[in-house]
């Protein structure tokens, strides 16, 4: 495969872009406005969505990142398994064959590319060297989707992705990796999906000169620099991975807390590496069931229920998280770690043990900083392992901070 790295105008980038999302292709940021009688900027959200003019796409210098992981296009959170009918006894069983085009996701950052690539090692049965237990539908989305990803140049607070090798730039995962120079963009081809489009524009992608391929590795290096600096967020991955791989945390660490737990799911549910899931069968249609009392109620969880014996319905997977106490229930009843911090223990040793990362190839976090803002209980990963570290040093890390913070550079005149 080739090896030289292209370079391409922002005008020919935009009319790259317009020609895949004339073609129905292209998923891109958006801002979404408010529907309030009077919009306010503060309250606009960046997601991703399939947009069919290149003018609906937010700048990257515009966003950081979205809120909601671009993997809902990969693993939705609620997808179709089968769909069967009950008719006198008899079941007709209809198993889902989606169609899936080929899609095209461009502006997705760093953080969740490599979470993309986490979820693929897994879903694709890789982790386990067995192909046969891959999950046909999250595959095929996979092998239908390229990625031009963006190299984030402005990251947030809350970006921790240099901490978890989940950027600001990344050496694999993507088809197309792009940073945005003084003049153009760098285009780093990662595939050979990416080269097949390179090829395709070849009338717009040319060889990178040396200038560009210096001003990109600057760029980067200067993220780095700027997050060593001024970042008020880590993730202590070395610390944390020692204590929480040899069980060195007492059980009052994870009794502490588990106590600021709201059990809301907001971690899982916006984190992109997680995949916990639960199977549901629902109807597919309005099925009403008699009562006690011989009136019709709609049929919903909770509600007096018979065995149905007509009626379409559908097998779905949606979306569920480790840290709900329903999620670890067994048939018999048995909640097998009834505590929240019994269950954030198993989530923070599913994010930074050793023994993750070594059957996944990478941390579970890419240090995405969404967990940050979305916990009500100041218990997101940078808290937590700043405590793993104070737990461990009996050092506040308040204190850690200034023994560590670089002595201040005098003044000429001092």
């Amino acid at each position: 495969m080739e090896t030289e790295k292209r370079w391409v105008a922002s005008e020919d980038l935009n009319a790259i872009l317009a020609e895949l999302a004339q073609e129905g292709k292209l998923i891109a940021p958006v801002k979404i406005r408010p529907t309030s009688p009077v919009p306010r900027p503060e309250t606009e959200e960046v997601l991703f969505r399939k947009v069919t003019d290149v003018q609906q796409i937010c700048p990257d210098t515009a966003y950081v990142n979205a809120f909601i992981p671009p993997k809902e296009f990969l693993l939705p959170a609620r997808q179709r398994l089968l769909r069967y009918r009950l008719s006198d006894g008899s079941v007709a069983i209809e198993v889902a064959e989606e169609e899936v085009a080929e899609q095209v996701i461009f502006g997705i950052r760093s953080c969740d590319v490599a979470a993309i690539d986490y979820l693929t090692r897994f879903l694709s049965g890789e982790m386990f060297g067995r192909p046969d237990l891959a999950d046909g539908l999250f595959m095929k989305r996979r092998r239908n989707l390229t990625i031009l990803s963006v190299v984030c140049q402005q990251p947030a607070d809350t970006c921790m992705c240099v901490c978890c090798e989940g950027g600001p730039a990344l050496e694999k995962g993507y088809d197309w990796q792009l940073t945005r120079l003084s003049n153009g963009w760098l285009v780093e081809v990662g595939s050979e999906k990416g080269w097949a489009l390179v090829e395709r524009f070849r009338q717009w992608v040319k060889i990178a000169p040396e200038e560009a391929v210096k001003e990109k590795e600057q760029r980067v290096q200067q993220v780095v620099a700027n997050f060593y600096r001024f970042s008020p967020h880590r993730v202590q991955t070395m610390a944390a991975s020692r204590m929480l791989s040899k069980g060195r945390l007492e059980h009052a660490f994870w009794q502490k807390v588990g106590e600021r737990c709201v059990e809301c799911g907001g971690c899982a549910f916006i984190c992109p590496t997680c995949y916990c899931f639960n199977v549901a069968d629902l109807p597919a249609e309005p099925i009403t069931v008699e009562s006690e009392e011989g009136t019709l109620l709609p049929l919903a969880p909770g509600a007096p229920t018979k065995v149905p014996t007509e009626g379409t319905w559908e097998r779905v997977r949606c979306r569920d998280c480790c840290m709900l106490a329903g999620y670890v229930r067994h048939a018999g009843g048995i909640y097998p770690r009834r505590t929240t911090g019994e269950r954030c223990l198993t989530r923070f040793f599913h994010k930074l043990s050793w023994q993750f990362h070594f059957r996944m190839g990478r941390l579970g976090c890419t240090g995405c900083g969404r967990c940050i803002v979305a916990c009500m209980g100041n218990i997101g990963i940078s808290q937590v392992s700043e405590e793993m570290v104070e737990a461990l040093t009996n050092v506040p890390a308040k204190e850690r901070e200034i023994a560590l913070k670089p002595a201040p550079i005098p003044s000429n005149g001092g």
